[in-house]
């Protein structure tokens, strides 16, 4: 399973299964998998696609739930860096 917080894998399965649910038994597999850079890539260009749609008010400041996506951004590139 992919190395996130409880809270985070939820959020990020919640993008998922909207962007690209094949994605979601990847993330949840118990295999020990040692993912690529790209796959962290891919993931955070799917949050930040989602964060683009949803995560912003209107003057362009981010919204709560836009500070959790980029909080999620973060954590993903974390894994990887």
């Amino acid at each position: 399973m992919i190395n996130l917080s409880a809270k985070s894998l939820n959020l990020l399965r919640k993008c998922l299964e909207y962007r690209n649910p094949s994605l979601i038994p990847i993330i949840e597999s118990d295999n020990e998998v040692s993912y690529a850079a790209d796959f962290y890539n891919e993931l955070r260009q799917i949050v930040g696609d989602e964060l683009a749609a949803y995560g912003f008010r209107p003057n362009w400041g981010p919204n709560e739930y836009g500070l959790e996506l980029e909080n999620l951004i973060d954590e993903i590139g974390r894994l990887f860096m």
